[in-house]
């Protein structure tokens, strides 16, 4: 699902590189005094093309919010009449927003990159030079550690075990009935317990999870998942093009092999030559044509199981609420620092991670343990 940003940066990097003739472009010395004309050239000839979409998007994104923002304050966008006044202002301004101060650091970035090309390409036409030279980046906060604790896994696997009674349908029939309801039509509580397993032994990114097809589980029928002493989940995708494997545990092998049995058949069957390990129930209104679960699927099956579990827990310090795909990621990360003695390397290739600060990010201590630590001195 596309985001709101998302759209956003593409009406931003269709509107600067859109042309409605397609006469040669004039050189760049003949490039008119206008910040929106010297975003487009700058988008054409040094990011479409040359970076991915996405980066194009979002630096079309970044550069048209400064844009808005030097139009609304001067009623004009004469590129020659920006100084570096100018940047700070919009730097204050997007802090002002309430933007996170990565999100501030990733504005001015595009713009620096902007003002730098326009500068090597037609000095002087900055009055007092690149505007956006010596700008600080905002000091990003301490990056605080999202790690399950040890009892909070073990109370979460407990509410996982027992998704199917969440599930139910609820009625005064089933109440007398008193042998248990069915689940409800589109209720997928062995998937959903198969992917808060999965997530907690691989560390796997929500998008990973989503993209994994069947075939990269080896071995791939239930038996097999059941009897097998390893099971790897073999070219998982991360971000920046890098691969890598990833094994399963012995509560994520039993609750998939039961997910394959049970619930991936009959929700396959509707799918066109799904390849896809996690399919989203049969009758979904818009469902993909290959069943894959979406990003978002995962996000609220997972809130929606931290609320059932903090509805059972009196104690604060072991809610979970709200639980995302990170906080598994994290719980991994952190279990694995502990078993190889941080091996930075093996961090790495079992994160897919190469940033040394999110790889210290993941492996903090949960703030029960970090807490207990100080009793010992």
């Amino acid at each position: 699902m596309k985001t709101e940003k998302h759209r956003e940066g593409v009406v931003y990097l269709e509107k600067f590189t859109s042309r409605k003739d397609r006469r040669p472009e004039p050189g760049l010395d003949e490039t008119p005094d206008g910040l929106s004309v010297w975003v487009g050239r700058f988008l054409e000839l040094a990011v479409v093309g040359v970076r991915s979409r996405t980066v194009a998007e979002k630096a079309a994104l970044h550069l048209g919010r400064f844009l808005e923002f030097f139009e609304e304050a001067y009623g004009h966008d004469r590129v020659s009449t920006v100084v570096r006044r100018d940047v700070q202002e919009w730097q204050r301004s997007l802090v002002k927003q309430e933007l996170a101060p990565s999100t501030v650091n990733n504005h001015l970035a595009s713009l620096s990159a902007f003002t730098t090309w326009v500068d090597t390409q037609a000095p002087g036409l900055f009055p007092a030079g690149d505007p956006a030279k010596g700008i600080k980046e905002l000091r990003l906060p301490p990056l605080e550690p999202r790690a399950l604790s040890e009892s909070q896994v073990r109370s979460l696997k407990n509410v996982c075990d027992r998704l199917k009674r969440f599930h139910g349908l609820k009625g005064r029939e089933w109440k007398k009935d008193g042998g248990g309801s069915p689940a409800h039509a589109r209720g997928r509580p062995v998937r959903d317990r198969a992917i808060v397993f999965v997530l907690l032994c691989t560390g796997l990114r929500r998008e990973e999870v989503v993209t994994l097809d069947l075939g990269q589980v080896e071995p791939n029928e239930p038996d097999g998942l059941r009897t097998a002493r390893r099971v790897r989940v073999r070219g998982v995708k991360g971000k920046g093009g890098t691969e890598r494997n990833v094994f399963l545990s012995k509560d994520a092998r039993d609750a998939l092999a039961e997910y394959l049995e049970i619930e991936r058949p009959k929700d396959a069957g509707e799918a066109t030559g799904s390849e896809a390990l996690f399919l989203s129930a049969a009758g979904t209104p818009a469902r993909r044509a290959d069943g894959r679960l979406s990003v978002r699927a995962v996000n609220l099956l997972l809130e929606r199981i931290g609320r059932w579990h903090d509805a059972e827990v009196t104690d604060p310090d072991r809610r979970i609420s709200p639980l995302r795909p990170h906080d598994l990621r994290h719980t991994f990360a952190y279990r694995l620092a502990a078993e190889t003695g941080k091996d930075a390397y093996e961090l790495e290739r079992r994160l897919g991670h190469g940033s040394q600060r999110y790889i210290q990010r993941y492996t903090n201590p949960p703030e029960e343990v970090a807490a207990g630590y100080v009793e010992q001195f």
